[in-house]
């Protein structure tokens, strides 16, 4: 019963956190990016399924792909470890005539 129950309970965290990011990311105060960050960071940490939308996002988009890695390399090692995982497997290529 507890391996069922405590990934219904990270993603309701993470669905909090989400939605309480997105009502505060227009206060003057800070809390919206970070509050979305820590949600997503959740969803990442136990989906498989999140890991491999991220990843395909990562290897259609270049810019994108180098924010996360620049993201990768400033942040905590637990959440570094989880951006690394959605590192795209086939480098990326440009889209458009070559």
């Amino acid at each position: 019963m507890g391996r069922k129950l405590a990934p219904i309970l990270v993603w309701s965290a993470a669905l909090v956190l989400i939605a309480l990011g997105l009502l505060t990311v227009w206060l003057p105060i800070p809390t919206g990016v970070p509050l979305i960050a820590g949600g997503a960071f959740l969803i990442l940490a136990t989906s498989r399924q999140a890991v491999r939308w991220l990843r395909a996002r990562r290897r259609r988009n270049l810019d994108f792909n180098r924010l996360m890695s620049g993201l990768e390399d400033r942040a905590p090692a637990p959440m570094a470890q989880v951006l690394r995982r959605s590192r795209p497997r086939s480098p990326a290529r440009p889209s458009g005539p070559a």
